[in-house]
């Protein structure tokens, strides 16, 4: 996994936690955005924990970049700020997961397993702003969005996104290859015009799809 924080004593600490866990393997961390592009591209790990508060780019910018350019790697936003506008901001930059800083060391642990298993870890407090938020933009009636056209391939590999399926999962499943997936995913995001995995099924959802069971 990766970690993008500006502030070297909170980089310590985090790199000192993930290092007493066995599940956590660190593959590199950096002070800023830009350091973290150019190391990740050729990295690519399943996990990339991304402060928001960077100099030069910012952290949604960052997570935008991330996001289209390792489309199955996770992204998990670790940061101090619980307000609604950077909650939702991130999402729509990418944002796989949002966990607050001062969550504890088992939390921040399990938000990180779960975001390597196709999982969108939330702080509790995060949580409560966005299922808020749904409940004050909630409709009567369903807008149905239809989806553009998608070849066979990309169309399965949706679905079963939108089942929970992590992307490794799905390379098992159809016995293709992780960067087989990693590549119709590229696909799949530019036909939606999204930048997230997230954001994909959340498309796939709108245009009145189910997966199938």
């Amino acid at each position: 996994m990766g970690l993008i924080e500006d502030n070297p004593v909170t980089r310590k600490l985090i790199e000192k936690l993930l290092t007493k866990h066995a599940d956590c393997e660190l593959a590199g961390s950096w002070g800023t955005g830009e350091d973290a592009l150019a190391a990740l591209s050729k990295l690519r790990p399943d996990v990339v924990l991304v402060d928001l508060e960077l100099p030069g780019i910012s952290g949604e910018d960052c997570l935008r970049a991330l996001s289209a350019m390792l489309p199955c790697t996770a992204l998990l936003v670790l940061t101090a700020h619980d307000d609604a506008s950077r909650v939702f901001e991130s999402l729509r930059a990418g944002a796989n997961g949002y966990l607050l800083k001062s969550s504890s060391a088992t939390d921040l642990i399990a938000g990180i397993k779960a975001a390597c298993a196709g999982g969108s870890p939330l702080s509790p407090a995060v949580a409560g702003l966005v299922i808020q938020a749904f409940k004050q933009n909630s409709t009567p009636a369903k807008s149905v969005i239809p989806l553009p056209s998608l070849a066979p391939r990309e169309r399965q590999i949706l679905e079963l996104l939108a089942k929970g399926l992590a992307p490794k999962e799905v390379a098992a499943e159809l016995v293709i290859t992780y960067e087989t997936v990693r590549d119709y995913l590229k696909q799949i995001y530019q036909k939606l015009h999204v930048r997230s995995r997230t954001e994909a099924v959340l498309r796939y959802l709108e245009s009145g799809q189910e997966p199938t069971r």
